[in-house]
């Protein structure tokens, strides 16, 4: 099990740094990146609604057999969840938020010519673009590190809550000899979540002028939150959780539906109404995330429950 975690969360924070490079060398039209966090978020909601919720219900049903099914447990379990992700974001971490940050490139006043910024200019070019800068005068002004350091630490600390999802799916009851669908499903949801996130922030850092190697190392501290978070909790829940029949487990995956289901409907809403899904035409959006939201029940279906 500790290995299982171990190699997902290497994996994971690999592809996540891997993706934040990508705005360093390549061109992606914002379309693209737009599509991915569409289908990311319906796989968030899908993982919510249709796996770790689940899950979560039955091994603490599982963990008290013979008593009345703790409905309280259940609901207090998801509305702390929920809560704790409200509190970062308004409260801790307020405007730090790369998806916010990034719709300053594409949010403007009405009749005035679009801005632009390549994801594969260099830093240099983005300062001295033919004396006249690419970049909105909110975004010109102040020092870099003191603008980047906000925006990654925000992410840092929603990365965190989902390690503790990730360590808490792999804790999950399976029989003996089958594999942890869970845990492969909410490694899938994560992937596919941090992928559109991390070139959110690169392009983010870029925008405040942060030389080129500070944003790779933001960007590892950003990549390498979810990896140890995942890991700590798996450690911390194993300890804690030996004696109580896996009463520990049910609570941590519901906690993890609650951040879930804010990720996915509060910072990355699924009304077309937000900035992602400006240049997105509604039926791709919806075929979008309703493919992202079956796509874990799918899998879950096809690959077993493994109880």
């Amino acid at each position: 099990m500790l290995l299982q975690v171990v190699v997902m969360s290497v994996l994971l924070g690999a592809s996540s740094f891997g993706a934040g490079m990508l705005p360093l060398s390549f061109v992606f039209s914002k379309n693209q990146v737009d599509r991915l966090a569409v289908l990311g978020t319906g796989l968030l909601l899908g993982a919510a609604l249709g796996v770790i919720i689940p899950e979560g219900v039955e091994t603490i049903a599982v963990a008290y057999p013979n008593q009345p099914f703790p409905i309280s447990q259940v609901a207090l379990s998801l509305l702390v969840g929920f809560t704790l992700m409200l509190i970062i974001e308004q409260l801790v971490t307020p405007n730090a938020h790369a998806h916010d940050a990034s719709s300053d490139l594409v949010m403007r006043p009405k009749n005035t010519p679009a801005l632009t910024l390549e994801f594969d200019a260099d830093l240099g070019d983005l300062e001295n673009s033919q004396g006249s800068s690419v970049l909105p005068q909110s975004l010109e002004t102040g020092s870099g590190r003191e603008r980047a350091f906000p925006l990654t630490l925000g992410l840092v600390i929603h990365s965190l809550a989902d390690g503790i999802a990730l360590g808490a799916a792999t804790l999950a009851k399976t029989k003996p000899g089958t594999a942890n669908t869970v845990s492969f499903i909410v490694f899938l949801a994560l992937l596919l979540h941090k992928a559109p996130t991390s070139l959110a922030l690169t392009t983010s850092l870029i925008a405040t002028n942060l030389p080129r190697p500070d944003c790779k190392k933001y960007l590892a501290v950003f990549s390498a939150s979810t990896p140890l978070s995942a890991i700590a909790s798996y450690l911390l829940f194993s300890l804690l959780g030996d004696g109580d029949g896996g009463g520990l487990t049910g609570v941590a995956l519901l906690l993890s539906g609650g951040t879930f289901l804010y990720v996915a409907t509060v910072l990355q809403p699924v009304s077309h109404h937000s900035a992602t899904a400006a240049d997105i035409n509604p039926l791709t959006r919806v075929l979008h995330i309703t493919a992202g939201i079956f796509i874990p029940y799918g899998l879950s279906t096809f690959l077993g429950h493994g109880h």
